[in-house]
């Protein structure tokens, strides 16, 4: 009897269900993100020749070598709609090679800020020695607005009576010039333009002061 009934118990266990084996647990994997797009350049904006340079002060002036006094050289930049440009960036650059001049340290460049009335000068140079006439180019640039020019300049061994009343002018003759030459043989330090109407009459003027260590003037390159 004992045998019978450990017979059906064993057939009872054949025939009933296993439990279901747990699911092994499956490693959290990320969601995948696309990778971003490239990063696009800054749209950049066509350069524009709309800037104008107004030589105020230097064109077809002489500087004496002799007694170490320098022209001023002085420009005015304007828009295309005659508006004075403030902050923008003027350059002025001397000839590398024959007649022409320095700035401190020997550097053939320097880089200046236009004022509130878009006036910038030039200072701190000496005429290299070399008589003749040489070309200052001066590139002006306010955002993507540029512009260009020249001016001429003599170095003279001596301006003499007879050169200031030549027909190119020494900027001793211009009567809307008025220069200060202070130390000896220091040139041109601390010197005063007073610019009025190319026409002479009465109206506004601009003036342009050209101290030393002036905050306009940025560092020769």
């Amino acid at each position: 009897m004992l045998l019978v009934v450990t017979q059906i118990q064993g057939a009872e266990q054949a025939v009933a269900p296993q439990p279901a084996t747990a699911a092994a647990p499956q490693a959290n994997t990320p969601p995948t993100t696309p990778n971003p797009p490239p990063a696009q350049p800054a749209a950049q904006l066509p350069v524009e020749q709309s800037l104008k340079i107004r030589v105020l002060a230097g064109n077809n002036e002489m500087n004496d070598l002799e007694r170490r006094v320098m022209a001023p050289l002085v420009v005015q930049v304007v828009d295309q709609n005659e508006r004075p440009m403030e902050s923008a960036e003027v350059v002025f650059r001397f000839p590398i090679s024959g007649p022409g001049a320095t700035f401190t340290g020997g550097k053939s460049s320097v880089t200046v800020r236009t004022n509130g009335n878009g006036q910038a000068a030039a200072t701190n140079w000496m005429a290299n020695g070399q008589v003749g006439t040489f070309q200052v180019h001066v590139n002006a640039s306010y955002g993507n607005q540029v512009g260009e020019t020249t001016v001429s300049m003599t170095n003279v061994t001596r301006i003499t009576a007879e050169a200031k009343k030549s027909p190119a002018k020494s900027w001793w003759s211009h009567r809307w010039v008025k220069v200060a030459v202070i130390g000896g043989a220091a040139a041109a330090i601390g010197i005063g333009v007073f610019l009025a109407t190319r026409g002479g009459s009465k109206g506004s003027g601009s003036t342009v002061t050209i101290n030393p260590g002036s905050p306009g003037v940025g560092a020769p390159q």
